[in-house]
């Protein structure tokens, strides 16, 4: 157990250092949110047969502008990261919708601009939500736990196996497409994480 740990969290530093060196370039193209979420629910569920997965799409195709690798990497590190929290039976839910309008938030810095070129003005984004049942997170650790290293409960997350970086990585894969990423909780209820990416760019005949 320590030693796939270890694993883990050596596999993390190297894929962090690699996204912020710049050696990481997001191959961002249009691509289905709603095939996205499916390959990261099934992925997870397969190592989790305890936990109930819950997926809501799109009635249509939301056409989103990304690197599918990577929104796919952020999506089983939230799942992963949910199933670690969550009793045994717990539904965790999964949803993505357009925004018509920009999603900002006042107390996150400015919107960071993405690596790629967007082809066009593309200003509404995608919202993905990953949202469970578990433990939730104190009011004061929502921002600090996208930092290195940091956890809720670092003994907790130790006998789950966290490394500490997993949300770290969601950060920055988000930030490189010019999105945002963030938590909700409740202490006893249960939390909430969220991201932006920029919808694809619309065409006109």
């Amino acid at each position: 157990e320590n030693t796939d740990r270890l694993v883990r969290l050596v596999n993390n530093v190297l894929d962090l250092q690699r996204i912020e060196s710049g050696e990481v370039t997001m191959d961002a193209h249009v691509c289905d949110a709603a095939d996205l979420i499916v390959q990261a629910t099934e992925a997870m569920q397969a190592i989790s047969q305890q936990h109930k997965i819950q997926v809501q799409t799109p009635p249509k195709p939301l056409l989103i502008w990304a690197d599918p690798d990577y929104i796919v990497q952020t999506l089983t590190n939230l799942i992963g990261n949910a199933l670690k929290f969550s009793d045994p039976g717990n539904v965790i839910r999964l949803t993505a919708q357009s925004c018509l309008e920009p999603v900002l938030l006042p107390q996150l810095p400015n919107q960071i601009l993405p690596q790629h070129r967007i082809p066009t003005e593309s200003p509404a984004m995608a919202l993905f939500c990953v949202q469970d049942h578990g433990q939730g997170i104190p009011s004061d650790k929502l921002n600090s736990i996208f930092g290195r290293f940091q956890q809720v409960d670092s003994s907790d997350a130790r006998k789950k196996g966290g490394t500490g970086l997993g949300l770290t990585i969601c950060r920055k894969i988000i930030e490189q497409h010019g999105g945002q990423i963030w938590a909700e909780s409740q202490m006893g209820v249960g939390s909430s994480f969220y991201f932006t990416v920029p919808l694809a760019p619309t065409t006109t005949s």
